[in-house]
């Protein structure tokens, strides 16, 4: 039973994968027709000037979803007009857009280029905006490619650009990006991670079927991950919004996920039937693609299945199938086939059961074959690689010989000039040897001065850490326990007294006593982080800026690039307590809005970035130099360096350290 809920997740992850993984969602639906009807006449405008260019661009970007032959012509008159009036912000757009069309053609490697073309122009103008659109195609392509890695750095690249352009919306579908890349790697945390980011921009720009789109993904990844419960909220809640919205994608896709969810784990499959009823009456109303519908008759089959009525799971597997030998994904067709079989044989149905059956061996071995060939051609390229390799290295071979015949020719001239000058080079080597003599002590005794130098700043750090936990020792085991028995005392009067419950110096005094509890307990896990000793400084760091932008007026956005691993447990203490003066600085001083704070994890360094947009400073004075001062010398206390830029537009610190003495 396992292997088959895990099999038909296969189907409906496909189906959310194509359905609701698109980035924009067209207003209205138009025909060629219409589109032709609406864009003609106003290219009889007479002139070739921007106006014009921009026109035929709103032309091809209507048409693209319809045409794309006719719209790439469009976008290529529009960019001999804007070349010729040396316009290299709208060229970049146009040559962007080109890209774009190339891409949904298929033609993959062609787009990659076109792409890079149109960044040359972007970014020299600092086109924010389109510089963000082009890095997140370039990251689609990539995607599509199979290139994961490199397509996750585009996006990140293209929500940069969108931070600086201010488009949200725009940030908020790369966000979406990012989650599917993360997903198709079976990192689930951190696309859950990128979906919320992406369902909180589209609630802040009202934006509703966008959100009905990432609650039902994040309702999908929730049931990867095992977790019903959160996978069921999410649902429900994309459900009672689409509802409201009238949104029919939303409500129907949203009931064939929990029924889904419920199909596959077993929990209510009576409710999943309930919900699949309702998802094909509002079928009924508009035009979906065969996919969806065949997604709906695949989890009706389970269901009826999982409910023991073989015939009408037998009916509705039937009805997916045509669909899905169209679309030809072999994976979803080797599922299906295998819960067909399955079907059949409670039927008593056996030459059915005997086909589906076959079916099924064909595809698994259809797949099988795809690896294998996939595994060839990964080791022909690889040879291929090899054989270059072997060649160069022979060519090397052969002028290195070559080198050595004309170097013996010349050996007995430069014998005789060298005999001439082998008593200077005697007598200059041993003056020279005298000076590194020296040279050498003086940076031996700087070399010792500066570990030692070393060695005072981590006892230092290690004393102030040592004094910071006998504190917050004392803060929660004397004070806090103290304050946490008056609370339960004052409480307890209540009870006895029930005229208290009506008083209100008592209901403010024990406000302020339940305010002193949080204020000793949150100064106690500052002071010593448990949840740093525990998970780790990614799952610290993250937690420590989100507690922060809560607290305080000011956004802080957070990420981490790479595997986050464990390091012993001083250098971690010593990045959380760098990031805690960094962000209290900006807290303090600043007058910022926006901070923005990564962690990069690389195989042989570690950086911590914070960037703010505030006032910045002058890296003078006693109070910046004593606090940089102080960093600086944490970071050297581990063989690292920070590096600070500030100017009027905000702050900038990166501290860098090499990770290879501090694995955990």
């Amino acid at each position: 039973m396992h292997n088959r809920s895990f099999h038909i997740r296969k189907l409906f992850t496909c189906a959310v994968s194509m359905a609701l993984s698109l980035f924009v969602f067209p207003a209205n639906a138009q025909t060629i027709g219409e589109v032709h009807r609406k864009h003609k006449p106003l290219l009889q405008y007479g002139k070739e000037d921007t106006v014009l260019a921009d026109r035929l661009f709103d032309y091809a970007t209507d048409l693209h979803e319809l045409d794309d032959d006719s719209a790439m012509a469009l976008i290529n008159k529009a960019l001999i007009i804007s070349q010729r009036l040396h316009d290299n912000r709208r060229t970049g757009t146009l040559i962007c857009a080109r890209a774009q069309i190339l891409t949904h053609k298929g033609l993959l490697d062609s787009g990659l280029a076109v792409y890079a073309r149109s960044l040359q122009y972007l970014q020299k103008e600092k086109g924010y905006r389109y510089t963000g659109v082009a890095w997140t195609g370039i990251g689609n392509t990539l995607m599509q490619a199979g290139r994961l890695d490199t397509a996750a750095q585009a996006y990140f690249h293209g929500i940069e650009a969108y931070r600086q352009a201010g488009d949200t919306l725009s940030m908020a579908h790369a966000y979406n990006g990012l989650s599917i890349i993360f997903s198709q790697m079976e990192q689930l945390q951190k696309s859950l991670q990128y979906l919320r980011k992406a369902g909180a921009l589209y609630v802040q720009r009202r934006d509703s079927g966008n959100h009905i789109k990432v609650l039902i993904n994040m309702g999908d990844k929730y049931t990867r991950l095992n977790q019903p419960s959160d996978a069921a909220v999410s649902f429900r809640e994309a459900i009672r919004i689409a509802d409201l919205a009238q949104y029919q994608l939303g409500r129907f896709y949203a009931r064939v996920g929990i029924a889904d969810l419920y199909a596959t784990k077993k929990l209510h499959t009576d409710s999943a039937l309930t919900y699949l009823h309702e998802a094909e009456r509002i079928a009924r109303g508009f035009t979906l693609p065969p996919l969806l519908i065949s997604s709906m008759h695949e989890t009706f089959g389970l269901a009826y299945y999982e409910s023991g009525n073989a015939a009408l799971a037998r009916e509705h597997l039937l009805k997916a199938g045509p669909a899905l030998k169209d679309i030809g994904h072999v994976p979803t067709l080797m599922q299906h086939s295998q819960l067909l079989t399955k079907v059949n044989i409670q039927l008593g149905q056996k030459s059915a059961a005997m086909a589906a059956f076959d079916d099924y061996v064909l595809y698994r071995d259809s797949l099988q074959k795809t690896d294998v060939a996939a595994k060839v051609n990964e080791l022909e390229t690889r040879y291929r690689t090899l054989e270059k390799d072997k060649s160069l290295a022979e060519s090397q071979l052969a002028i290195t010989k070559k080198d050595l015949e004309l170097r013996k020719k010349s050996g007995m001239l430069i014998a005789l000039g060298g005999g001439l000058l082998l008593v200077i080079v005697i007598a200059g080597g041993i003056y020279f040897h005298f000076r590194q003599q020296q040279q050498l002590q003086r940076q031996q005794l700087q070399l010792v001065h500066k570990e030692a130098e070393l060695a005072m700043a981590q006892a230092s750090m290690e004393g102030e850490e040592k004094e910071r936990a006998r504190i917050a020792r004392n803060l929660h085991d004397g004070a806090g326990s103290i304050l946490s028995g008056v609370k339960l005392y004052l409480a307890s009067l209540e009870t006895q007294y029930r005229e208290l419950s009506q008083s209100t110096p008592y209901r403010n005094t024990l406000s302020l006593l339940n305010d002193a509890v949080a204020e000793i307990r949150d100064t106690s896990h500052n002071l010593m982080p448990r949840v740093l000793f525990e998970e780790g400084i990614d799952v610290a760091a993250h937690a420590y800026c989100e507690k922060l932008g809560r607290h305080h007026a000011l956004g802080i956005e957070y990420q981490s690039y790479g595997e986050p691993r464990r390091f012993n447990a001083h250098f971690e203490l010593m990045i959380y307590r760098t990031l805690q003066e960094l962000l209290a600085n900006v807290i303090k001083h600043a007058e910022a809005s926006h901070v923005f704070v990564q962690l990069n994890f690389g195989e042989e360094l570690f950086s911590l970035t914070v960037e703010d947009d505030g006032k910045g400073f002058a890296d003078t004075g006693e109070a910046a130099g004593i606090g940089m001062f102080g960093l600086r010398s944490r970071a050297e206390a581990f063989r690292g360096t920070m590096d600070v830029e500030s100017s009027a537009e905000g702050t900038s610190v990166l501290l860098s350290l090499p990770v290879h003495a501090v694995m955990a």
